[in-house]
């Protein structure tokens, strides 16, 4: 028997790989990355270039032509990407039957989460309360913040290429109406409450609407942190409610192959649906190192042998994604544990977890010990990752000491230039927040001097968010009417003194225009409590909007004073006086 693995960049893919060559398959892989880390592994015995699945006749022809070489048994279709191009075969189509995947029907209901939400609705199982947002005119308001945005097709083709687009959790309508005028346009949006707590995942494997095997985990780490994919997870005897309704779920669609049946579990126990995954998941390798084989037992199916018993697995045993782990535990470090919406873990617990392998309780994803090499090239990307990244934080440390050095020097000295000082030109990123507020507020301290400010984002004429302009006139600033520009040549030319808002901006304008850095430095030093940059308040609360809205009034004061040269309180700007 031979098995193909698509998708071999993901890790499911990956994982599917691994475990049909311990079984001693021979299996061939295909992917689309160069550098992907299926590449390193012994089990790939023969490795393919997988074309993309848009223009879905191409990749179809592509595999037709494969199989009719190989005569694969098996096909592991590994990303919803390529469960959509085999969705578009006939069910009768010998690829497709290869593939192990259930009717158009039940596909199509697992696809859309408005169909999955319906079927849910029927059996009588918890769902959130949903509202399905197909245009933006007329759109009702929100009683009650965050609410949970997601397509009902979580990829879909958009200039040319298949992209993934991931649920939300949005806090204000701002955030709310930014996410809707991306994806509306292209596909249908799903607006759901907020419901706290934990994501379980009920694993299971039907043949042609028989159960044979399931399995339970839930998930430890969450990436994004306000939920997400799982980057640490433990496994566990399935809640018997949870896993009825999983069963009936998938039963009621005579499902066939594996399936995830995702729920979101409240602190109480009380539990709602979130969506079926008709694939092999991202968190397989808890499942195989746990003991329950499912690439293993497609491949029975294919082959037509006889269902296995129902496997006894490890329970309480945890499995860790590294590569994505370690950006979770500095995310979670750096996180406001206060905050109900972020899933957040204690600190020092978080690190001391990683002791588990010690104890023969936890496995890092990939780690086979005839397959190393896999694991040597997980390792190498950490380290070199955090070198580059360590590399990259004394970068940025000497360019802030360098511009705090160089505003002590231009802009301390009581002898400053500022006769020459005509023309201000305030610069951040979007220009729809910080900038046109400073802007405003220069004009309205310093009357003699021609104020303007732009940005660096591509799309001009944008409005400043809803909520922002309502915080800024609350202050005695209105920016209602402000648009947004792109920053051009004239502006950078005619311009006296160029003031940043933060770091980043600083080098987008080294980058673009590295012959304005001697009329340029940050806003935020001349601040009565200088500081190097000033967050970007976009989607910040409200209260951490008007930090820094104040914050923003107290550099443009600090740069009023030098311009009119007022009282300096008989003390020199200080280096050391600067937050970084």
């Amino acid at each position: 028997m031979q098995s193909l693995v698509l998708d071999g960049d993901s890790p499911a893919g990956l994982e599917a790989l691994q475990s049909l060559g311990r079984a001693g398959v021979w299996t061939d892989v295909c992917c689309r990355e160069a550098d992907s880390l299926v590449l390193h592994s012994r089990y790939a015995r023969r490795r393919f270039r997988q074309p993309a699945y848009v223009g879905h006749h191409e990749f179809i022809a592509w595999l037709r032509a494969l199989d009719a070489v190989h005569r694969y048994t098996l096909i592991v279709p590994a990303t919803e990407g390529s469960v959509l191009a085999l969705r578009r075969l006939a069910e009768t189509d010998a690829l497709r039957v290869k593939a192990i995947l259930p009717s158009d029907e039940a596909l199509d209901a697992a696809l859309d989460k408005q169909q999955t939400i319906d079927l849910a609705l029927k059996l009588g199982l918890p769902v959130p309360h949903s509202r399905l947002i197909t245009s933006l005119e007329r759109l009702e308001r929100v009683a009650e913040f965050p609410v949970v945005l997601k397509p009902v097709r979580s990829t879909i083709e958009k200039d040319g290429k298949l992209i993934v687009v991931p649920a939300e959790v949005v806090r204000d309508k701002d955030a709310r109406l930014d996410f809707l005028r991306t994806w509306v346009p292209h596909v249908p949006v799903l607006q759901q409450t907020y419901v706290r707590g934990h994501g379980v995942g009920i694993e299971l494997l039907f043949d042609h609407g028989q159960e044979i095997w399931h399995f339970a985990h839930e998930r430890i780490h969450e990436i994004p942190l306000t939920g997400g994919g799982s980057s640490y997870r433990r496994s566990l005897r399935p809640p018997a409610k949870l896993l009825e309704s999983a069963r009936r779920l998938l039963k009621s669609l005579r499902w066939h192959g594996v399936a995830m049946v995702e729920l979101k579990v409240q602190p109480d126990g009380t539990f709602y649906l979130m969506e079926i995954n008709p694939r092999l998941w991202g968190s397989l390798a808890l499942a195989l190192d746990a003991g329950v084989d499912f690439p293993r037992a497609l491949l029975a199916i294919a082959a037509g042998e006889p269902a296995r018993p129902q496997p006894a697995y490890r329970e309480s045993y945890y499995t860790r994604n590294l590569i994505r782990d370690i950006p979770w535990l500095k995310a979670n470090w750096r996180a406001n544990h206060r905050d109900p919406v972020l899933l957040t873990r204690p600190r020092v617990t978080s690190v001391l977890e990683y002791l588990r392998p010690l104890w023969g309780r936890e496995s890092w994803d990939y780690f086979d010990v005839r397959d190393l090499s896999v694991t040597g090239a997980i390792l190498e990307r950490v380290v070199l990752g955090q070198i580059a990244k360590g590399k990259e934080f004394l970068r940025r440390r000497l360019l802030r000491r360098k511009i705090v050095k160089q505003h002590v020097r231009r802009y301390g000295a009581s002898d400053s230039p500022r006769s020459t000082v005509g023309r201000l030109l305030f610069l951040c990123f979007g220009n729809i927040c910080r900038s046109p507020f400073a802007e405003q507020v220069a004009k309205a301290k310093l009357g003699r001097y021609d104020v303007e400010s732009a940005g660096f984002h591509a799309t001009a004429d944008r409005e400043s968010p809803e909520g922002f302009v309502h915080i800024a006139g609350a202050m005695g600033i209105d920016i209602a009417k402000a648009r947004s520009k792109r920053l051009t040549a004239r502006q950078v030319a005619g311009a006296d003194l160029i003031l940043v808002l933060d770091l980043d901006t600083y080098e987008r304008l080294a980058a673009e225009f590295p012959d304005a850095l001697p009329r340029t430095t940050l806003l935020g030093l001349f601040a009565s409590e200088p500081v190097v940059s000033i967050p970007d308040p976009y989607r910040m609360s409200e209260t951490e909007t008007r930090r820094i809205l104040r914050l923003i009034c107290a550099a443009v004061d600090g740069l009023s004073n030098w311009l009119n040269a007022a009282e300096r309180e008989g003390k020199e700007f200080s280096a050391e006086r600067v937050q970084v």
